[in-house]
């Protein structure tokens, strides 16, 4: 018999992506997933081939593009920005081969290919072609609309932009047998751009268990920072203005004055660290915070076993289509969570049960839960019970895998 095996093809380079890597770690995710069903899976880019353990760690090296210019950033101040984002789709579609290495690879044939996945680009990948030629249910993941998710942080493509949207992504839409989108506001956007309804489901992030669960060992950064028998406040992800971090360092202040022998800790890293580093600062916290800076994603586990509390952040409720992987991540761990009051969240968890959810940007709401937590360990007991127990009913890629498997009638 042949040996089963699933697809996931990821439409960048493996050097692509990078200041994303929730995308690499999701498509991972479901990927590791497959693995654990099948027994054998390839994760599929622009450049090779390969296993969801070496994809969990991309991108690799650096793959940011500047204009073709040696004075391109100093050009770049006097060009108006939609040709900068011109640019840039250009860039990305010529980025996208022809024929792709899995197309060229003999590994696939012989086996029993049980589906299709691709992550939703802007661009498509070779999904929709090999799930034709070898007669497989093609699957396509929905993160965010490109357009429609840049015109939300501001980026402007006048008249090429809304054909982009109805030419090119909902054409490769269509073409799926099922959409996964990661919240219902993405949904109820795939579902305008002309989506049939049977055939788009909302499929929320999901936990890889074999890197977040409650018995992951914290000792070595226990040790290396000196927090045995402290209280650790933590968050992990990347320094973006959306995320609010400065609304956690105005929350914690409070709360340190209160206990004084907590510590907050910030992990990773992004364009606003510098920004967030000079506010610990001015507010005479150094000694209490701690900024690891970026961490491979195999490597933080470690770091969130070590949170008393863990929290999402996040600067307004409005727009927030996205489903955090990290609040899925810190509930595998079995840690108590606080999160924005915010999109999908209030739906899909009990507040007060599951975890604490605050008003979004409000640094005193946050302050004031995290003080609940702290005052009422009854409470931050139950809701690490609950984290577990979430975990353990729904909360891995392997649930959703097979739910997805199920809608399509494919064999696990």
């Amino acid at each position: 018999m042949n040996k089963k095996i699933g697809l996931f093809i990821v439409p960048r380079s493996s050097y692509g992506w990078r200041g994303n890597e929730a995308g690499w770690i999701t498509a991972s995710g479901w990927a590791s997933a497959a693995e654990q069903l099948w027994g054998d899976v390839i994760v599929a880019t622009s450049d090779g081939m390969f296993t969801p353990q070496e994809s969990r760690l991309f991108p690799r090296g650096n793959d940011i593009k500047s204009l073709p210019n040696p004075n391109g950033k100093i050009i770049r101040k006097f060009l108006p920005e939609f040709f900068i984002t011109a640019y840039k789709d250009w860039e990305l579609k010529k980025s996208k081969p022809k024929t792709w290495p899995i197309e060229k690879s003999s590994e696939i044939i012989e086996k029993d290919v049980k589906l299709i996945w691709e992550r939703h680009d802007l661009f498509a990948g070779p999904g929709k072609r090999l799930a034709t030629k070898l007669n497989v249910p093609f699957v396509i993941s929905v993160e965010a609309l490109a357009v429609w998710e840049a015109e939300k942080w501001g980026v402007k493509r006048p008249l090429w932009g809304k054909w982009l949207e109805k030419y090119v992504e909902a054409k490769s839409l269509k073409s799926a047998d099922l959409v996964c989108c990661v919240s219902q506001e993405v949904k109820d956007k795939v579902l305008e751009m002309g989506v049939q309804e049977d055939k788009v489901v909302v499929t929320p992030n999901r936990v890889d268990g074999s890197l977040f669960n409650p018995d992951i060992d914290g000792s070595e950064i226990e040790e290396k920072y000196n927090l045995k028998g402290k209280k650790v406040l933590g968050w992990t992800g990347s320094f973006r203005g959306f995320h609010a971090i400065d609304t956690i360092v105005d929350a914690f202040e409070i709360l340190h004055e209160k206990y004084p022998e907590t510590v907050l800790m910030l992990v990773g890293d992004g364009n606003e660290f510098d920004k967030i580093k000079k506010l610990v600062d001015y507010k005479n916290l150094s000694h209490s915070v701690i900024m690891p800076g970026k961490k491979a994603f195999v490597d933080i586990p470690k770091y969130v076993a070590n949170f008393h509390i863990s929290l999402v952040s996040a600067r307004s409720s409005e727009g927030f289509h996205y489903s955090p992987l990290k609040l899925r991540e810190y509930m595998g761990a079995g840690k108590a969570v606080i999160a924005p009051n915010a999109g999908d969240l209030p739906y899909i968890f009990n507040d007060g049960s599951d975890l604490l959810l605050y008003e979004a940007g409000n640094y005193e709401s946050l302050a004031k839960n995290i003080l609940i937590l702290m005052d009422n360990p009854e409470l931050h007991t139950k809701l690490v019970e609950n984290s577990k127990a979430w975990f353990n009913r729904e909360g891995s890629w392997t649930h959703e895998l097979k739910r997805v498997c199920d809608i399509l009638k494919i064999e696990y």
